[in-house]
C-alpha cells in the first residue's frame, strides 16, 4: 500500500484528498503546514509527499528546502498550488520536486503523479 503524506493548510482540501486516496487504497497521513510536515515525514515514512506551496509557518518551498537536506530526502515531493506563474513552477522544480500541480486539479491527475513518482519499496 502506497503511503502518502498530504501537507496543506486548507482543511477541506486535506480531508477531500484523504477521503479519495483512502477509498482507492492509499495509506494517508496529514500535516497542516511545513513544520508539522517535517515531523510527519520522519514518523510516517511516506512513499511520496504532496505539499501545498502557500501555507503559514513554513511554506511549501521552505519545506522542500529543509526536506532535501534531511535523511528522508529520497522521498519525492509533488507541489500543489494555486500559483499560476511559470517562474513559480520553475522555482519549485529547481528545488528538486518531481511535479507541480496547479489548483484546481482533477483527482485523476493527482493519482497519476502519485503512481508515477512514489518510492515503492
Amino acid at each position: 500500500m502506497t503511503k502518502v503524506l498530504i501537507i496543506d493548510d486548507e482543511v477541506n482540501l486535506r480531508e477531500t484528498i484523504t477521503e479519495m486516496l483512502s477509498y482507492t487504497g492509499y495509506h494517508v497521513c496529514l500535516a497542516k503546514d511545513g513544520i508539522e510536515g517535517l515531523t510527519k515525514v520522519i514518523e510516517f515514512q511516506p512513499d511520496i509527499i504532496i505539499c501545498d506551496v502557500m501555507m503559514p509557518e513554513l511554506d511549501g518551498y521552505g519545506f522542500v528546502e529543509q526536506h532535501k537536506c534531511s535523511k528522508q530526502a529520497h522521498v519525492p515531493v509533488v507541489l500543489l498550488t494555486a500559483k499560476v506563474e511559470q517562474k513559480d513552477e520553475e522555482y519549485g522544480l529547481s528545488l528538486g520536486v518531481k511535479a507541480y500541480i496547479r489548483k484546481p486539479f482533477t483527482f485523476k491527475d493527482l493519482q497519476e503523479k502519485i503512481n508515477l513518482y512514489a518510492n515503492k519499496g
